[in-house]
């Protein structure tokens, strides 16, 4: 069952700036495919991504070191996506609950 996806403004923003970043290095078409494969895998079986805190779960890229982190509304079973950072980001800055 697919389900909605939802990405909010932060996450929006961080994958701009990481394809912008790998854009240069002839990397950023990659990224962003395989950005899609993940946010896909998610839409199909959000539950098989472990839950890092709180209702929050996270999904790890293949090929670049990001990690997706998203809610799923109970009543709804939309997914939120709150961010998409850099794994050597500070903790500190990614998503709570």
């Amino acid at each position: 069952m697919i389900r909605e996806l939802v990405v909010r403004r932060r996450a929006l923003a961080e994958i701009q700036r990481a394809r912008h970043e790998y854009d240069p290095l002839g990397h950023g078409r990659r990224f962003f495919d395989d950005l899609e494969l993940v946010l896909e895998a998610i839409q199909a079986m959000p539950l098989r991504f472990p839950v890092v805190y709180g209702p929050i779960h996270r999904a790890l890229l293949r090929r670049y070191p990001y990690a997706v982190f998203f809610r799923i509304r109970p009543i709804t079973m939309t997914i939120v996506i709150l961010a998409v950072v850099h794994q050597r980001s500070d903790p500190a800055n990614w998503p709570r609950p």
